[in-house]
């Protein structure tokens, strides 16, 4: 059963992985893909889809 709180932690996790997919490509067109600061963001976006798809 879908609630109005688990509706609302989808979305800010959805708001969450756009943002961080920006950040990624902004590092990677900056510095690399193999740079530390875009391993780490995509790391971290790893984890935000991990927990995305716990909702699925």
């Amino acid at each position: 059963m879908i609630t109005e709180e688990t509706k609302i932690d989808r979305e800010s996790i959805v708001l969450m992985i756009v943002r961080k997919r920006n950040e990624m490509l902004t590092l990677a067109e900056r510095n690399g893909l193999s740079s530390n600061e875009t391993i780490a963001c995509s790391q971290e976006l790893d984890s935000l889809l991990n927990n995305f798809n716990k909702f699925i």
